[in-house]
């Protein structure tokens, strides 16, 4: 079987966008990067990075039967690439993809307006971002892009990579606050990760790595199912994860205190 090098962070995030949306009437996939309509939001270098190197995940079998379908499309990629990615067998039919790169700042509103018509259709989008949701720069989504996508019916999810700044409570409830004042939200919901990964390969050494995935305006099967997947996580080995809700607390098996989640 032909592999490649897809790293945990996709891993992760391919399980978490099945585990939650795959019932969704229609979903779209962007990157800067959105989910089941796909949004590509991504600085036009973004595929010569030297990341995607943990791969522990494929010859880990409680990762493979969170997803026995999804887990063998991903470990069956011909190269590490957005392209092999979305050509991969693992989308519904109809997945919209923005592949547009990243333009420069003075552009970015217009580029901002053919993403939301290109992703018209979809009922969830799932944002990339390769660093987060800031400023108007290359590597990050804002929020006043998310406040553009939202519209009724329709979730709009991310990943976030919280920080050392602050205790990662603090950043979700500074998180969530600022999504519901400037993107007028109506509720949102984190699914917090935390995966210990060797520090080289072989190693008896871990590191941990953080990914929240964070969704905007779910309905109650959305956050329904991100409860049930956080409790599924956490029958992988060195796996850490729990839900938390904009204006309520929703905790799965193995939270995290203050301690990085």
């Amino acid at each position: 079987m032909t592999t490649t090098n897809v790293g945990t962070k996709c891993a992760i995030s391919m399980l978490v966008t099945s585990a939650i949306f795959s019932n969704s009437r229609s979903c779209a996939r962007s990157r800067a990067r959105t989910g089941r309509s796909a949004s590509h939001g991504t600085a036009p270098e973004e595929d010569g990075r030297q990341d995607g190197r943990h791969l522990e995940w494929r010859d880990e079998a409680a990762w493979r039967l969170l997803d026995e379908e999804l887990h063998a499309g991903l470990a069956r990629l011909p190269e590490r690439s957005v392209a092999a990615l979305e050509q991969a067998a693992i989308w519904p039919r109809g997945t919209p993809f923005h592949r547009e790169p990243m333009p420069p700042r003075v552009e970015r509103s217009a580029w901002g307006t053919r993403k939301r018509s290109i992703l018209d259709g979809a009922d969830i989008i799932f944002l990339d971002p390769d660093n987060d949701i800031g400023g108007e720069t290359e590597k990050h989504a804002t929020f006043s892009e998310i406040r553009q996508l939202r519209k009724p019916e329709r979730a709009v999810a991310f990943i976030t990579f919280p920080g050392r700044s602050t205790t990662h409570d603090a950043f979700l409830q500074r998180l969530h606050e600022r999504l519901m004042v400037e993107t007028d939200a109506g509720n949102a919901i984190t699914l917090r990760t935390n995966v210990s990964l060797p520090r080289t390969a072989g190693s008896r050494f871990y590191v941990q790595r953080q990914r929240w995935f964070t969704v905007v305006d779910p309905d109650d099967e959305l956050t329904a199912r991100a409860q049930a997947f956080a409790t599924a996580l956490t029958s992988v080995p060195r796996v850490r994860a729990r839900l938390d809700g904009a204006g309520s607390r929703a905790s799965g098996p193995g939270g995290f205190g203050q301690s990085p989640a």
